[in-house]
Formats: structure tokens, C-alpha cells, sequence
């Protein structure tokens, strides 16, 4: 009876062995690569970025639900707990960023004439300005993985460079990894596309209209330099990954980005403006696409800046432009304070309400502003807000102004 059981168990594992290799067989015929996510309950397919339920590979490759879950028994389809999208790895994920990718720097150091003129001009031929583009290049080349780069907001001049740049970075960084030509309505719906990229770029997104443009910049505020960004994917339940990002606010518009108000610092902005069209653009975007041209950039960058290579972090580039634009978004409530300090500089202390509306119809009368309008947002826009005061059985509101 014994030798009996060994002969059906060998019989049994000849019939696995043959099922198996039938199987192998079979796969030779599928081309694409798929792994399974746990925490997903999905399986991925590899080459097209596409999330796909058991019965969707199962018609894609003509495997049986049998065949399908042997597959994965005997990882011939690899099982992760998860996706990260970042340099280096993370235990039992798998890492949708591939870093053989991204362009290495020849040993050659030449800053070629072309790049030269796209980065000027994208600059004004402002030094401090184009300085710090080559620097935070070559920082984001070093730290991938560092998500508190400060977003580059670029605007001014028609052609003059600002989406030839996104070339660049895409020649640099693998096209895969950079997302260019967003819209507004894409800060909206965050499943028009994964967030799996080095670099994301955003073109056009000012309304010229004061509340819609807060809204549009509270959202951006919301994903420059967040930890993780939550991904709300069609069929595919919430998940979170990595925001490794560096972000570009692109425009022709005089007003790209209705920034915070100047004494709030605006850190996660760096402002850039041009006004001079590129002349020879053909031949300069031939030059961004010629993976030997910008390997040797890329060794140039590392001669030219070394001491980028010791930086902990980038901070934001405080210009004129960005002091420029920062004027141009002050709220008007703000204003009022300004001409206040300015006109009455010992004006200061607790005031109560009424007496600040009493000097706000000063100003409006001044400045040919309608009060009526003024005072619909004042408040809410104010950066000394309004305080309930209780004195004995009286409420009052007051503004403590500093």
C-alpha cells in the first residue's frame, strides 16, 4: 500500500511537471509583461501602464482562471505588495521609475551654444536667473527623489523658450518620466494621469479672476512639496504613492500665478520672466532632443557647479521678478494696509471696526476704488483679521494691527 501511494504521487507530479511545461509553452506566445498587486487585487500590465482585473488577463492571454493563478504560484507572474515610484527600491514593491532611463553625462563638459541661448533667453539674460535654472537642474538630477525643489513659474514673451525647455528636461529625464502641457481643469480631476513623473508641467492655468486664481493656487499648494499624492483611478480602489515631482507653471500671460501676498513668503515659487523671442528655435530644439549635446550639459553642469553636489535642499529664488509678480497678486485688501502703514505709520494697536471702515473710505476715495465692491472680500482677504471683543455686556468687533 505504501509503494502504491509513491507511484500515484509520482504519477501526480509527472502530470504537474508536463501541465507546467505545457504552460510555459503557451506563455511564449504572450508578449506582455504583467505583475500582480496585493494591495490592489489587480494585476498591472508593465508595458502600458494599465491597471487589469483577473478576467481582462486571463482574455488578453488566453489562460484559464487555473492557468492564471498557477502562473503567479510559480512567479512566473511576479506578486508585489505594492507600486513605489522613487530612486532606490522599497521592499516588496515594485518601482515603476527605471532609472537606466535617464540620461548619463558623457566626459566631455561643453555647454553647447544652443542650450546656452535657450536657458538665457528663457532667463531674460538675467545671470541670477539663469544661474539658479542650471543649478536646479542639476539638483533634481542628483536628489530624484526630493519633492521640496521649488516650482518654476515661467511667463512672459511669446516662442520664448518656455515648453523648448520641457525638451530638454525630457531629453534629461526620459520623456516617460515628464509631464508636460496640463491644463487647469487637471488640478481638478487628479485621475487624468498618475503622478508617476520627475517633472510635471502646467500651461495656462490663470482665469484672471481673483477667487478662481486663489482656488487654482491653494491647489498647487496642495501638491508641491506634498509626501504622497492620492491616486483616484478608474475601476482601481484609492491608492497613494510617492510625489517625487518637480513642478513648471508655464505662460504668456503677464499674470501666470496669483500668488500668496508678499508677507507670506511665497516659498514653494520660484518666478522666472522673459521677454525676448528665440530667433533660431528650429535649430535649438534640434540641439535639446541630441542625447550627445545634452550629455555633455549635463558633465558641464557638474564642472561648472560643483557645490551643488553639497546643497541639503533648494530654496526659492528671491528676484525681481518674483517681488514684481508678488505686487502684481497683492489682494487689494492688502493694499489698503500698505497705503495705511505708509500714510499713517502710527496708526497701529487695537482699532475697532468701525474706525477701520472709516479709514477704508479714505483709501477708496483716494484710489478711485468702489467701497461697496471693496468691502465684499475685504475681510476674508484682510491679513488682520476681524476679533469678537466682549466688554462687560457689549460684543465689538475689533483688528489688533501690528
Amino acid at each position: 500500500m505504501e509503494f502504491s501511494n509513491i507511484d500515484k504521487l509520482e504519477k501526480k507530479i509527472s502530470r504537474e511537471d508536463k501541465f507546467l511545461d505545457d504552460l510555459a509553452i503557451k506563455l511564449e506566445d504572450v508578449k506582455e509583461t504583467y505583475i500582480y498587486i496585493k494591495s490592489l487585487a489587480k494585476y498591472y500590465w508593465v508595458e502600458a501602464k494599465l491597471f487589469f482585473s483577473p478576467n481582462d488577463v486571463q482574455n488578453n492571454t488566453l489562460l484559464s482562471n487555473k492557468e492564471l493563478k498557477l502562473v503567479r504560484q510559480y512567479w512566473l507572474i511576479s506578486t508585489y505588495d505594492n507600486l513605489v515610484y522613487k530612486k532606490g527600491w522599497k521592499d516588496w514593491c515594485y518601482n515603476l521609475l527605471d532609472e537606466n532611463k535617464i540620461l548619463k553625462p558623457s566626459n566631455n563638459p561643453i555647454l553647447d551654444k544652443n542650450i546656452d541661448t535657450l536657458i538665457s533667453n528663457v532667463c531674460w539674460y538675467k545671470q541670477e536667473n539663469i544661474d539658479y535654472l542650471h543649478k536646479s537642474i542639476l539638483y533634481k538630477y542628483i536628489n530624484l527623489n526630493d519633492f521640496t525643489i521649488p516650482a518654476v513659474v515661467l511667463y512672459g514673451k511669446w516662442w520664448s523658450g518656455k515648453w523648448t525647455l520641457m525638451s530638454l528636461l525630457e531629453t534629461i529625464f526620459c520623456k516617460d518620466n515628464v509631464l508636460s502641457n496640463l491644463w487647469q481643469r487637471d488640478l481638478s480631476w487628479f485621475d487624468v494621469y498618475r503622478w508617476w513623473k520627475l517633472v510635471v508641467e502646467f500651461a495656462e492655468i490663470a482665469t484672471n479672476n481673483t477667487h478662481s486664481d486663489i482656488w487654482i493656487l491653494n491647489k498647487l499648494k496642495n501638491i508641491i512639496w506634498a509626501w504622497e499624492i492620492t491616486i483616484n483611478e478608474k475601476w482601481v480602489r484609492q491608492y497613494q504613492i510617492d510625489n517625487i515631482a518637480w513642478f513648471f507653471i508655464s505662460s504668456n500671460s503677464n499674470k501666470p500665478l496669483q500668488l500668496d501676498d508678499k508677507d507670506k513668503g511665497n516659498r514653494r515659487f520660484t518666478i522666472i520672466k522673459s521677454n525676448s523671442a528665440l530667433e533660431n528655435w528650429k535649430e535649438i530644439n534640434e540641439a535639446v532632443r541630441d542625447k550627445k549635446i545634452v550629455s555633455n550639459y549635463l558633465a558641464w553642469l557638474y564642472e561648472k557647479f560643483p557645490e551643488v553636489l553639497e546643497y541639503r535642499n533648494l530654496i526659492a529664488l528671491d528676484n525681481e521678478d518674483k517681488r514684481d509678480l508678488e505686487e502684481r497678486s497683492q489682494s487689494e485688501a492688502n493694499q489698503f494696509w500698505e497705503w495705511l502703514e505708509d500714510n499713517f505709520p502710527d496708526y497701529k494697536g487695537k482699532k475697532r471696526k468701525t474706525d477701520i471702515e472709516s479709514m477704508i473710505n479714505m483709501f477708496c476715495i483716494e484710489n478711485w476704488v468702489e467701497e461697496k465692491e471693496f468691502l465684499k472680500y475685504f475681510w476674508s482677504h484682510s491679513k488682520y483679521p476681524k476679533k469678537k471683543i466682549r466688554i462687560w455686556a457689549d460684543t465689538y468687533y475689533w483688528v489688533i494691527i501690528e
